[in-house]
Parts: C-alpha cells; structure tokens; sequence
C-alpha cells in the first residue's frame, strides 16, 4: 500500500457560484497527474476510485469565486491483489474538520468539529482517508 498526500489529482470536481447563489458541481477528469507512475500499467488501484466521481475530494481549493474545485490529492492506492481481495471495501473520507467555507456538493455535508470556524480554525485542509481492509 502506498498511503498520503500525493500533492496532485486526476480528477477535480469544478465548483461554479456562490453560498447566495447556489452552487454547481461537475466532474472533469484530467489525463495526466504527477504520480501516473504509481497507478500506471496495474502498479496500484486508487481505492478512493470506488466512491461516486462528485465524492471523492480531500481538499477545497479556491482563488475567489472564478477558480475553485475539490479535489483528491489524499490516496490509499493499493497493490492489485489486495484490492481484488477488498472489492466492498470503499474508503471513508473524513471531512468535519473542514471550513464552514468549504462548499460541499448536495447530500454530502457534515457536522462540523467543535470550534471550526469559517476558514480557521479547522482540522486541516487536507481531509483523512481510512479504509477497512482483510489481510
């Protein structure tokens, strides 16, 4: 298993408006990322690939309301036959301690962490990955 913050995505979910508005989100999916190698050729599975396209963020990124998106740069990628051995096992993303700015598409909004405010304090930017695996 390779576990972390890969700093990079494969997919991004791209937010369009605003909290008085509404928002929007749709899927884009990119065709090269920085850690192909790891996922290239059957090396690994994104096990975070088993959820729905739209929920598999770990982190908001925005530079005002014209550039934002949520995307996946936290991985558990595992080898082959672990995940073959593992095929119900879909990782959980923990995302409470996440921002009130932070926008989440419909029916995936969460109960903050005590204390968390608009943009700080929070947990991380970063939300953590686990997954339930049999060895």
């Amino acid at each position: 298993m390779i576990c972390g913050d890969m700093n990079d995505y494969r997919s991004r979910v791209i937010v369009k408006g605003d909290r008085h508005l509404g928002y929007e989100f749709n899927s884009e999916i990119e065709t090269k990322s920085g850690f192909d190698p790891l996922i290239s050729e059957g090396f690994s599975t994104n096990l975070v690939e088993r959820r729905d396209s739209l929920d598999q963020w770990t982190l908001y990124h925005s530079r005002g309301p014209q550039e934002q998106h949520l995307c996946q740069l936290d991985y558990i990628l595992a080898s082959p036959v672990l995940a073959e051995k593992n095929p119900k096992s879909v990782p959980q993303i923990i995302r409470n301690g996440q921002p009130f700015r932070t926008p989440f598409p419909k029916g995936q909004e969460v109960e903050r962490y005590p204390r968390t405010g608009w943009d700080r304090p929070k947990s991380s930017d970063h939300c953590p990955v686990v997954v339930e695996l049999t060895i």
